[in-house]
């Protein structure tokens, strides 16, 4: 599991990526949301991003399960295009085969 996190105007957005099994059962899911700083409860440990609800998810199966990728969007949620741009491109640069 992994969490990136960065700054568009002001707010902060986070790409949470979770691999789950191995080989042809492998399937990774990438999660993009609003992010919420989440004080940890110790005044000697700084506070740290967390994710918020998801506003798009892309499931990405093994290669050789030869199932394309799916992407759910909430369709609650709004998000700026170029946040949408950043995590498009974030996702790409992890996927085999992109060229990225």
């Amino acid at each position: 599991m992994s969490l990136l996190t960065w700054d568009h105007d002001g707010d902060l957005y986070c790409a949470l990526t979770t691999e789950t099994g191995t080989g042809e059962g492998r399937t990774t899911h990438f999660e993009l949301s609003e992010a919420r700083i989440v004080a940890i409860g110790s005044p000697t440990v700084p506070a740290s991003p967390a994710p918020g609800p998801t506003a798009v998810t892309v499931v990405v199966y093994a290669p050789d399960e030869e199932k394309p990728a799916e992407v759910y969007f909430d369709g609650t949620q709004t998000l700026p295009f170029a946040v949408l741009q950043h995590f498009v491109a974030t996702v790409a640069a992890q996927l085999p085969g992109t060229g990225s």
